[in-house]
């Protein structure tokens, strides 16, 4: 459980970090590439996060779920891509500031019909929505050819040859 809003932001911005290592390994000129018709693009994926840390905060702040989109129009290459992600993301934080330690206790209503979910439980779900998505990403970079950053910067072949 969640007990500081203080402390869930910083580990919270730390993921995104991780996150955006990731993205920063898609070669721009992939940003519209997906494995199938109908799957999310690299590029959906970025703004789809941008959309949904809106999503989750907004629920968080005001009990309101509302998913603004992931169209490619809104951020298109993926230099936009990054700049959107980064500005809803300073958007949302100050937004979840106006909590306080004790909100994260309260209430939200979810999208099944009389059912609710404590704040701190949403915003864990937005930190393993991003999560999710950033191993799809590392799928994708692997499918394209290319090799996705190691979260911690080591592969495990690394580490059992330094620990022996």
């Amino acid at each position: 459980m969640i007990q500081s809003l203080d402390s869930f932001i910083r580990y919270f911005d730390r993921i995104r970090q991780r996150t955006i290592t990731f993205f920063r390994a898609i070669p721009p000129e992939q940003i519209d590439w997906a494995p199938k018709p109908g799957e999310f693009t690299c590029g959906d994926i970025v703004r789809h996060l941008a959309a949904s840390e809106l999503l989750f905060v907004d629920v968080a702040v005001a009990g309101r779920w509302d998913y603004s989109g992931h169209e490619r129009e809104r951020a298109p290459d993926l230099g936009s891509a990054l700049a959107y992600l980064e500005a809803v993301h300073t958007e949302a934080m100050q937004n979840l500031r106006t909590l306080s330690d004790a909100d994260l206790d309260q209430p939200r209503p979810t999208l099944a019909a009389g059912k609710s979910l404590q704040v701190w439980h949403i915003l864990m779900m937005m930190a393993e929505h991003e999560i999710h998505h950033r191993s799809q990403l590392a799928t994708y970079l692997t499918l394209m050819g290319g090799e996705a950053p190691q979260i911690y910067g080591m592969k495990i072949e690394e580490i059992m040859a330094l620990t022996g």
